[in-house]
C-alpha cells in the first residue's frame, strides 16, 4: 500500500507569514528574511524562527546564509490563504464593523481552524 504524506496542521502565525512572504516574491521567488521580518513587524531571530517552521513543514527552503523560496506547496498554500483572507477580511469588516487588524487576527485563525479541519 503506498504511504500518504502527513500533513501537519498549521498555525495562524504561519499562515499569515505564508500570506506575506507570497506578497514579497519577486519574479526570480527570493525573499530576503529581514525583509519578512520588516513585513510582519518581528524581530530578524522571530521572522527566522517561524521560516524554520515553514521549511520543516516543507512550505519553505532557505539556502544558508541567503534568501527565503516558497516551495510549490508553500506558493499553493499562500495563494489559497490569500484569497480566502482577503474575502473574509473585507466581509468580516463589513458586515461586524471590525478594525482590519482584528479582522487579520480572527481570519487567520478561522483558516487555520479550517484547515486542521479538511485534514480531519
Amino acid at each position: 500500500m503506498p504511504e500518504q504524506k502527513q500533513e501537519k496542521q498549521i498555525s495562524a502565525a504561519a499562515i499569515k507569514y505564508l500570506i506575506a512572504m507570497g506578497g514579497l516574491c519577486g519574479k526570480d521567488g527570493k525573499i530576503r528574511s529581514v525583509d519578512i521580518a520588516e513585513k510582519m513587524g518581528v524581530s530578524k531571530p522571530s521572522a527566522y524562527s517561524m521560516i524554520k517552521c515553514l521549511c520543516a513543514a516543507g512550505l519553505a527552503k532557505k539556502e544558508r546564509y541567503g534568501a527565503v523560496y516558497l516551495t510549490d506547496d508553500g506558493k499553493t498554500a499562500a495563494l489559497r490563504y490569500g484569497e480566502s483572507f482577503e474575502r473574509l477580511c473585507r466581509k468580516m469588516q463589513d458586515t461586524f464593523g471590525l478594525e482590519r487588524e482584528a479582522c487579520k487576527n480572527a481570519v487567520c485563525e478561522i483558516l487555520a481552524d479550517s484547515s486542521a479541519l479538511e485534514k480531519a
